[in-house]
């Protein structure tokens, strides 16, 4: 079985990448990433010298180079590659752009051009912020419209909507899994928990936008990847529909969370200081996962106290990995 993977040197698709290999030994994996901020073959340990995997410096918005990556002939693929914090595609959407959507568009049409039988299965790895603001009391379905309000979430949406046209179009093997925030080891120190978990080792400011109670439901990074595992695994059950949401029952607001981190971290929360909030900041995001319970017997297993601790523990363990990783702060909060 041949695999690619699109940025598997990033946090989601690292932790796929190494899961994917232990859990599949018959597996050749190619993983195409560019290397970028977040990016990096550290974050793959053991299955960055386990020789069924095979790193490839590509980016994903080179069409020639896509184009000529996919002569190896792959029997699935799992796209990850992707610009995704929000607040920098509020600074430089066309990052964003380009990645999101020319990139996804590139492996698209090479996977449905090319001359395959069969064609590969393709899974789009994508986001519950496609939905936009959920209600309170409310979790979306795979049949709501898509009304994103960041750049991030528009590129995305556009990237989901070019897989379905270019699936139709090329009768691929097609799946879309939206997913709510996940979270763990190695995730670039960016996102709100590895940002507020250094912080508050450091005994730093926790720097919480507007009154902090934005709402998030959050998933631990090997519920996620055991979600994605199970779908790629399963093909009569992926092909009952096209788009699966892996969710969670883990609600949290941005207040609470950043109070939670402290005490695992035996920080003040005095740290917790508030800082004008994201221009559009949603209030909450949530999505039913029903269906993919019932379809694959998936639902998350790691509570959100013993994911927390965990990757606080981990953290702890790794300050030298998060030094070398360097933070970014948006030109509204830098006062530009």
């Amino acid at each position: 079985m041949r695999v690619l993977v699109t940025g598997g040197c990033g946090f989601l698709g690292s932790h796929f990448v190494r899961a994917f290999l232990r859990g599949h030994r018959d597996a050749i994996v190619v993983n195409a990433d560019c290397l970028t901020y977040a990016g990096s073959l550290d974050n793959l340990e053991e299955a960055a010298v386990d020789p069924r995997h095979r790193h490839e410096r590509i980016d994903i918005a080179d069409d020639d180079a896509v184009d000529g990556l996919f002569t190896q002939g792959f029997d699935l693929i799992v796209h990850f590659a992707a610009e995704t914090h929000v607040d920098r595609s509020l600074e430089n959407a066309g990052a964003f752009v380009r990645t999101n959507v020319r990139g996804t568009e590139n492996m698209l049409k090479s996977a449905g051009r090319r001359r395959l039988t069969p064609k590969p299965a393709v899974i789009i790895v994508s986001t519950d912020e496609v939905y936009g603001p959920t209600p309170q009391g409310i979790r979306f379905g795979t049949d709501a419209p898509l009304t994103p309000t960041s750049p991030y979430a528009a590129s995305k949406a556009v990237a989901d909507r070019l897989a379905l046209a270019y699936g139709r179009a090329y009768d691929l093997d097609l799946a879309i899994v939206r997913s709510v925030n996940v979270y763990g080891p190695r995730q670039y120190p960016e996102k709100v928990i590895p940002l507020f978990i250094s912080r508050a080792l450091a005994g730093e400011p926790l720097p919480l936008y507007g009154d902090g109670l934005q709402s998030r439901s959050w998933l631990y990074v090997d519920d996620f990847v055991d979600g994605i595992m199970r779908i790629a695994d399963d093909p009569a059950h992926r092909r009952e529909q096209i788009v699966w949401h892996l969710g969670s029952t883990d609600e949290t607001r941005n207040l609470e969370l950043a109070q939670s981190i402290c005490r695992l971290c035996n920080a003040n929360t005095a740290l917790i200081t508030s800082v004008p909030d994201r221009p559009g900041h949603d209030r909450r995001y949530s999505l039913d996962f029903t269906r993919t319970e019932t379809a694959f017997g998936w639902r998350p297993r790691t509570a959100m106290d013993a994911g927390l601790e965990t990757t606080v523990r981990w953290m702890k363990s790794n300050l030298e990995w998060c030094r070398r990783r360097t933070t970014w702060t948006p030109a509204f909060l830098r006062g530009d």
